[in-house]
């Protein structure tokens, strides 16, 4: 059996990989985009959406788990998620129209990569808590039933 500290600790360095999952992915694309030849100016516009996104949706998150009303939390996040979509999906298409379609994809590119990366970062992170939780959880129930 595991002891308990090895346990704790496990969760934890996981947590504070995924934590920076996003924005260690969105800084390693820098060197591919300048090895293909891609335009830095798309990269950089790629990972400013990518950190304005993040902070709206952790702004959002906030406010949707301090909400009382499940539904108003659930409106609150749904919304802000189309809301970031479409505005990231906008300023894309005026970039590829009205500057440079290059800059754009890069952008996209960028973009899509750190999004994915952190998606899939909080989703470790939720696993690990509700794993923690259940483990607490059957822990609690065999000490009642030892009793």
């Amino acid at each position: 059996m595991v002891p308990a500290a090895a346990q704790a600790e496990a969760p934890r360095t996981v947590q504070k990989i995924a934590t920076v999952l996003g924005i260690t992915v969105a800084m390693l694309a820098l060197p591919v985009v300048i090895l293909v030849g891609g335009p830095i100016g798309g990269w950089a516009l790629g990972v400013i959406l990518w950190l304005a996104n993040w902070g709206i949706a952790l702004a959002t998150n906030g406010r949707a788990m301090a909400s009382k009303s499940p539904s108003v939390a659930i409106g609150m996040s749904g919304l802000s998620f189309v809301a970031r979509a479409w505005t990231v999906a906008i300023v894309l298409f005026v970039v590829a129209l009205q500057y440079s379609e290059t800059a754009a994809l890069t952008a996209a590119g960028v973009f899509l990569a750190a999004f994915t990366a952190d998606l899939v970062g909080r989703s470790l992170i939720f696993t690990t808590r509700e794993q923690a939780r259940e483990r607490m959880l059957r822990d609690e129930t065999s000490e009642t039933e030892t009793e």
